[in-house]
């Protein structure tokens, strides 16, 4: 199995993320959600993980790399997928623009 490139972060005023390998969006998001339910646990799991730590210009500043054909910014980690814990719960987007709940988007990907 190939191990994928996504970054997790948590959104708090500004958006703090770091780069995190997994096999599987899937797997990761499960993860996310036993180990980090609250924006406090979060925020930690981000900071002890801290691979590559950085802060964006909100959300849209995070999307950039996978929405590279408007951003213009390249997707130079070879990124999967972005997590981010905002609004109470974790969200996930492959594309930088469209962000769901963790819950709604692996349910819709398994149906």
């Amino acid at each position: 199995m190939d191990i994928k490139n996504f970054r997790i972060a948590y959104s708090d005023y500004d958006v703090t993320s770091t780069l995190y390998q997994k096999v599987s969006a899937d797997k990761l998001a499960e993860q996310l959600k036993t180990v980090a339910p609250t924006l406090k646990d979060a925020k930690h799991f981000v900071h002890l993980a801290q691979w590559d730590l950085k802060d964006h210009w909100g959300v849209d500043g995070y999307g950039d790399p996978l929405c590279t054909r408007i951003s213009g910014v390249e997707n130079t980690e070879n990124l999967e997928g972005l997590f981010i814990h905002m609004k109470g719960c974790w969200h996930y987007s492959d594309d930088g623009i469209y962000w769901e709940p963790v819950d709604e988007y692996f349910l819709e990907k398994v149906a």
